[in-house]
């Protein structure tokens, strides 16, 4: 059984400005696949779309051949999503806000999610910082915390909207070793969408160009080194 992410025909348009046209792809399952291209092109709806966050004017997506539309509501929450600016709540502590969806929909008891949560805080180097608040941290580590969040629900698909927006090198540096951290040891399917070339090239196994709603050029990690394509070089 072929084992992918299907997008089949996608259109969506906002206020008859066309964002993905007739758009379609495949990613390959426990893969990280990079979506590349600058801003309005289409990247962050992409992802949205497979989330649910946005509804598809038309065209299907498909998981394992298995229309998402069909999917159980219960069998959704394995795909999670890690938003550009983090989206953490600073009326609650880092813990709280990583646990809050489980909380809410009062999945496992309160120790558990609490053992988990540090667990997972512990891995991704910020242990010492449960009980902060989100606007006390540094933007790396706000970044981390977002993503330490999308894993309590255990994911088999990780999305990533700009993840290393604003951060330095050295906090670049950390998020992408966290995505190969995810990839090698959970075996979970990341789709990254970025404009960042240095950072796109040190994770991907797949690379991809959106321009104008569609997949202009995709290249394998053998071809990425070698990658030369008019829309990149603008983005260096």
């Amino acid at each position: 059984m072929e084992r992918n992410i299907s997008f089949i025909n996608i259109n969506k348009s906002f206020s008859g400005k066309r964002v993905l046209d007739s758009f379609n792809h495949q990613f390959e399952l426990n893969k990280v696949h990079v979506i590349l291209g600058k801003s309005g092109m289409g990247k962050s709806v992409l992802l949205k779309s497979l989330m649910g966050l946005i509804e598809i004017d038309d065209g299907e997506i498909l998981i394992n051949n298995k229309n998402l539309r069909s999917i159980k509501e219960d069998d959704k929450f394995n795909i999670s999503y890690v938003f550009q600016f983090s989206a953490l709540l600073n009326s609650l502590s880092v813990i709280e806000n990583i646990t809050l969806y489980l909380d809410e929909k009062n999945i496992g008891s309160k120790e558990e999610r609490l053992i988990k949560a540090n667990k997972i805080l512990k891995d991704l180097g910020l242990e010492d910082s449960s009980e902060k608040i989100p606007s006390d941290l540094s933007g790396g580590m706000r970044k981390r915390a977002a993503i330490a969040r999308s894993l309590m629900i255990e994911p088999q698909i990780l999305l990533y909207d700009e993840p290393t927006a604003e951060l330095d090198q050295i906090n670049t540096k950390i998020i992408s070793d966290i995505i190969l951290d995810l990839k090698n040891e959970k075996k979970i399917t990341q789709l990254v969408v970025t404009h960042d070339v240095a950072f796109a090239k040190s994770i991907a196994d797949t690379l991809s160009i959106l321009d104008d709603g569609k997949i202009t050029l995709t290249t394998n990690k053998e071809g990425i080194e070698g990658l030369d394509h008019p829309l990149v070089n603008p983005l260096k």
